[in-house]
């Protein structure tokens, strides 16, 4: 990565007034670049919150030219750092465990104060900035000695203040998210749960969707965010059957036309159920959709071929195959064998044939 406080230099001085603005100007140019790709990277890191300390390590040395960046997290209850990552210039270190007692004090004085600090300790250039979630200091990110054996200069200070001030905010967002992206799938587990509690097949047909559902992505080499979403939504696929009546949903005979009709409607309740949850699109367009046909016959849109969304085909088939491989009051289960003839069967009908493919690896 360019880094242009590091990399710019002035090939030539010019005389007088001239030069000292263009100094000024220059300096400022630089500061600005080195802002600004703070920001941008920040912006860009995502994943697991390893991932993202690893990143901001790598960050940190990249625009101090530092030769190590360790980041350590504080436990409030029992006193303590625990380094989370290390990194040399160049190469990931896994994290150890020994904080030296200078270093340690240092740690301390920074979480206390809450500010950044450039000092030296035992001979060696160092800084140290907090890692701030609403007002109260998480964790540091410390950047020791410099490539060029000199000190960290008040420009590294700045940098590595709006790092950990930006990174600060990237990680509690992301740890607002992960919260409340698991509180709302524990509801719905809850809501599932209920479902369970009147029909066990649900239970079981659930989690046998989702296994099945996520197996085909990988086959298909769906990204970790789709597999993530198909997941969820494979889990959640029939939560609208929570608004269909015991004496349909439990029903041991045939449904009427009727009867039918109103179990049509679980696709739909189910979205709804999700609707005013903007993180969960994805996840609703998949659950709304899970019952479109290949012809278009399917429902609730009459959805053909690639208007229906690819996860909810990659449902659509293993949902019908556990379907069908599955006793019910009024059926009796058919063998795998049978069930995947019956997805080869209505390929390009109900089921797109390179899902069905990549199924029938998952399945046999």
């Amino acid at each position: 990565m360019f880094i242009a406080g590091r990399l710019v230099q002035q090939s030539h001085l010019k005389c007088g007034y001239n030069m000292m603005n263009d100094a000024v100007w220059n300096n400022d140019t630089r500061e600005i670049n080195t802002i600004d790709v703070i920001y941008d990277a920040v912006d860009r890191m995502n994943g697991e919150s390893d991932h993202v300390f690893q990143e901001i390590a790598s960050l940190a040395l990249e625009i101090t030219g530092g030769k190590s960046c360790c980041l350590a997290l504080f436990d409030e209850e029992k006193d303590a750092f625990h380094l989370r990552v290390v990194r040399y210039a160049g190469a990931h270190i896994h994290p150890g465990n020994h904080i030296t007692p200078a270093i340690n004090a240092m740690f301390t004085d920074v979480i206390r104060r809450q500010e950044t600090v450039l000092a030296t300790v035992d001979g060696v250039s160092v800084i140290t900035a907090p890692l701030m979630i609403r007002s109260r200091a998480f964790g540091v990110l410390h950047v020791r000695g410099t490539k060029n054996k000199g000190p960290f200069t008040q420009n590294d200070l700045y940098y590595i203040k709006n790092l950990s001030s930006r990174a600060s905010l990237n990680i509690e967002n992301n740890i607002l998210y992960e919260s409340l992206y698991a509180n709302i799938f524990d509801t719905f587990k809850s809501l599932i749960t209920s479902i369970q509690a009147r029909d066990h097949y649900t239970e079981r047909h659930s989690a046998h969707v989702t296994e099945l559902s996520v197996k085909t992505a990988q086959v298909l080499s769906c990204s970790d965010h789709q597999i993530q979403s198909l997941k969820i939504a494979a889990m959640l696929h029939d939560i609208g059957k929570i608004a269909i009546p015991d004496s349909i949903l439990l029903k041991e005979s045939s449904l009427t036309d009727d009867e039918y009709a109103i179990i049509r409607t679980h696709p739909v309740i189910g979205e709804n159920i999700l609707r005013k949850i903007m993180l969960m699109d994805t996840e609703r367009a998949i659950i709304r959709h899970h019952h479109e046909r290949w012809d278009g016959n399917g429902y609730p849109d009459g959805l053909a071929g690639e208007e229906i969304p690819y996860l909810s085909r990659i449902a659509s088939v293993a949902d019908s195959f556990d379907a069908m491989v599955s006793t019910r009051p009024y059926r009796q289960a058919l063998t795998p064998t049978v069930a995947m003839k019956e997805l080869i069967r209505n390929v390009n009908i109900q089921f797109d044939k390179s899902v069905v493919e990549a199924f029938e690896s998952v399945a046999c």
